[in-house]
């Protein structure tokens, strides 16, 4: 029955009619343009409102729109909603859940590394705050210490403080090139030499990650010695010198700044005194501008606008310094303003090309972290964003909304009776939409919001069941006599539940809590610098040593069955630890698991992805119809409303009404009378395992 659900809707979708609504060509349409001058491909409608809607909902905070937020946004002027939904997505709480998640497969995060979690949420916290991706940028590259006091150190304690990982790393993150097989010779493919990687290396040659002993406190700083020499040690050389750093690439030099540096300049120093007013709110503009630090800004021009020894100095001072213990690197400091530099276009063209990947479904090069040159489709466009980024002082919301309201971006794909190699040229030029699937957090997140479980949705006891586990029940010690009757152990040697149904594991979001995570840090450091003196902890294990050992439990196995009260909530997976295990919803889905620099999301559909939907429990209960859900009322009592509950499981779940031959195929599947609960859930459970709902308008 369900199987043909799923047939009857998929051919009802192919066949929509829709209105579209084109939105204005942008400068960014119009370069694009001009790159495709030669090109002759297909041209994709533009996006009706609601296909808008929902894709810039999907893209900007990472789940579907709700039915409230359609009524809003209908009730909006035609000509200017579309712009007030991007502001308004630009200003929720979920905009940094969603893109800390496309910064942590950037940046390789792992929550299970030292230092993961804390510079999972030192990012989440920085989008939060609207903080520029430059700073960010030095901050990880330079910065030493605990991840407690400076989570950014996250960054480095992730490669283990290893050189020629940084150095691949960094390349491939912060710059978008592939320099990693440069460790071992010339580049085959590119002009990056074995010197060049080596020089770039030797940046981090000095840092050291060292563990206490005792306290176990882990913390990075910086040695007298570099482990950067060169020539390279599998050449077996007469002897080995270390390497001078040097940064592989020519920055820009200019005799006058051009117009997006001096942008760049001019927001910087609005925000510097926009800074001074909030510490000092009774100040006068003269006494602001007097205090504001200009210097820096206006440097000089061949410098670019910017004193980089200065500016290293500055930021060395700012970092958290104990003594001796957490030696900042000068050489790093250097790096981090090179590799951030305004002049430096391969910071500002990388993340550019990231976030118009992001939103367009491929990148203005390919692979995103692999530019070469040659390998760039539109240079024209790739060059201004790179531009706009930096004059926008590196501001990720900015770009994103300039990408989102760009005609290119409004535009669906081509016609389906299309060939797939004229379709294939259309997502190429960005006349027409490339296919997306929704990340899987993305995906897991709106299944959530489709069926009202961030709630719960049934009163107190509607769902009770019976669960069967094994536990562990203590019978005595080894060797003693045996307890009778033996009463369960609940604790640590409970072995894994078995429950009712499916997906229990495979679809669980615990949320962390990224502020209390930071402070958790903070509060492990001082924690660590309190512990016992070596003497004292030396003289403490003595003293355990001699202690008669405790006699160990036996325990046997038994089977148990509890009730619960199955009424499920369900939080958002944006915030889990990552990656997720690989078992997990969001790794059967696609989910990096960021075992290697540059691990792309996998997006090919495979029968394991689909079981999970089919199947999985979230997917369950989103379909069935609870009475706490606005959904509930519609279909219950003799004055039950069938096709006002039908278009609100579209509008729910596809962002849209039903047309007139689905709302046919809907009203027989839901039917009347008691029997409409079963069948709306039916239909519902149809609506989620579609591809229309899968995939981005």
């Amino acid at each position: 029955m369900k199987r043909a659900l799923l047939l009857t809707l998929g051919a009802l979708a192919g066949n929509l009619v829709t209105t579209p609504l084109p939105a204005a060509p942008t400068q960014t349409d119009g370069l694009l343009a001009q790159d495709n001058k030669d090109r002759k491909t297909l041209l994709g409608a533009p996006l009706n409102d609601l296909a808008f809607l929902r894709r810039a909902a999907v893209d900007i905070i990472g789940r579907i729109p709700t039915a409230a937020e359609i009524e809003t946004y209908q009730k909006w002027s035609a000509t200017t909603r579309r712009t007030q939904w991007v502001d308004q997505l630009l200003k929720d709480p979920r905009f940094a859940d969603r893109w800390t998640v496309f910064l942590s497969d950037v940046m390789r995060v792992r929550s299970a590394a030292t230092g993961g979690n804390a510079l999972l949420a030192y990012l989440h916290t920085a989008v939060e705050q609207g903080r520029p991706w430059d700073e960010l940028a030095r901050e990880m590259i330079a910065a030493n210490g605990t991840t407690g006091k400076v989570p950014a150190v996250g960054f480095v304690l992730g490669e283990e403080a290893d050189p020629m990982a940084l150095a691949a790393a960094t390349a491939q993150m912060f710059l978008g090139v592939r320099m990693g097989c440069a460790q071992c010779h010339n580049h085959p493919f590119d002009s990056w030499k074995q010197k060049q990687f080596y020089e770039l290396a030797t940046y981090f040659g000095k840092t050291r990650r060292i563990e206490n002993r005792f306290s176990k406190q882990i913390y990075t700083t910086e040695a007298a010695e570099t482990t950067v020499l060169w020539p390279p040690e599998r050449l077996k050389p007469a002897s080995r010198n270390a390497v001078a750093p040097k940064f592989p690439i020519e920055l820009e030099q200019y005799d006058t700044p051009p117009d997006h540096i001096k942008r760049m300049q001019a927001k910087k120093l609005v925000a510097q005194q926009a800074a001074l007013a909030k510490a000092d709110p009774g100040a006068s503009l003269d006494s602001l501008l007097d205090k504001a630090d200009t210097s820096a800004a206006f440097k000089g021009p061949k410098a670019g606008g910017f004193d980089v020894a200065g500016e290293a100095r500055k930021d060395t001072r700012a970092l958290d310094v104990e003594g001796d213990l957490y030696r900042q690197s000068l050489q790093r400091a250097e790096l981090a303003k090179h590799v951030t530099s305004p002049n430096n276009r391969y910071f500002a063209r990388n993340m550019a090309n990231r976030l118009w990947a992001e939103l367009m479904g491929r990148g203005l090069y390919e692979p995103v972290d692999n530019f070469q040159g040659d390998n760039v489709s539109h240079p024209k466009t790739l060059e201004h964003l790179a531009d706009e980024f930096i004059a926008s002082n590196f501001d990720l919301r900015s770009t994103i909304k300039a990408i989102v309201l760009t005609e290119a971006y409004g535009r669906g794909a081509v016609a389906s009776q299309a060939t797939a190699k004229e379709q294939r040229e259309a997502a190429a030029a960005f006349t027409g939409a490339s296919p997306r699937r929704m990340l899987s957090e993305v995906l897991y997140d709106s299944i959530v919001i489709a069926g009202h479980l961030t709630e719960v949705k049934w009163p107190a006891g509607a769902n009770v069941r019976t669960l069967t586990e094994s536990v562990q029940v203590p019978i005595g010690q080894a060797g003693g006599k045996t307890v009778a009757g033996g009463t369960p152990n609940m604790a640590p040697n409970m072995m894994a539940m078995k429950a009712s149904g499916t997906g229990y594991d495979l679809e669980q979001a615990i949320s962390l809590d990224f502020n209390q995570l930071l402070k958790t840090e903070l509060a492990k450091d001082i924690e660590a610098m309190k512990k016992l003196t070596d003497a004292e902890l030396a003289k403490q294990q003595e003293e355990m040593a001699r202690m008669e050992p405790t006699p160990r439990m036996r325990y046997k196995t038994m089977t148990v069955e509890r009730k619960v009260d199955d009424n499920p909530r369900f939080g958002s997976t944006m915030q889990m630890a990552t990656p997720a295990p690989p078992a997990h919803f969001l790794r059967v889905f696609g989910q990096p698991a960021r075992d290697s620099v540059g691990e792309l999301r996998e997006h090919t559909p495979s029968m394991r992805q689909q079981l999970m939907i089919l199947n999985g429990k979230a997917t369950h209960e989103a379909a069935r119809v609870g009475p706490l859900e606005p959904m509930h009322r519609l279909l219950s009592g003799p004055k039950a409303q069938i096709d006002k509950a039908i278009e609100l499981a579209y509008l729910e779940i596809l962002t849209r009404k039903p047309e007139g031959e689905e709302m046919a195929a809907a009203r027989e599947i839901v039917g009347q009378g008691e029997a409409a609960f079963e069948g709306m859930a039916d239909l519902r459970w149809a609506l989620l395992n579609s591809n229309e709902f899968r995939y981005l308008p």
